[in-house]
């Protein structure tokens, strides 16, 4: 099988476009309150995972690994990108978006601001355009 064609790859922010990310706060703090969504964002932390990986590393079932997954990137905490590996297979791999979060009490309520520095500095397979 041949390697997968560059112009296909989509392209991914850089972190001036999207360092400053506001998430919805109430999902979030229910995600952060979650056990089974932090032991997930532990693991992920400096370590893309594909959701198999993350089910044996937890000892969770892949059903429950794939809701909070879901849940975490809707929320903007997590990300996903397609790896290709050498023989052609295609794999889902998880990283954590940010940073730093970060819970701010202003006039207009509670907020929580997510700074998106990840990217820059990790390792990560770029997605690929399906």
């Amino acid at each position: 099988m041949s390697k997968a064609d560059p112009a296909h790859k989509e392209r991914r922010p850089t972190p001036s476009e999207n360092d400053e990310t506001v998430i919805d706060t109430e999902t979030a703090l229910d995600l952060l309150s979650d056990d089974h969504a932090r032991r997930l964002l532990d693991e992920l932390d400096g370590n893309p995972l594909s959701a198999t990986e993350l089910a044996e590393r937890t000892d969770s079932s892949r059903a429950t690994v794939y809701r909070r997954l879901d849940s975490l990137e809707d929320a903007g905490l997590v990300r996903s990108a397609m790896s290709v590996r050498a023989d052609g297979h295609h794999r889902q791999r998880y990283h954590v978006a940010v940073d730093r979060v970060r819970l701010e009490f202003d006039s207009d309520g509670l907020a929580i601001e997510a700074s998106d520095h990840v990217e820059r500095d990790r390792n990560i397979d770029p997605p690929l355009h399906s």
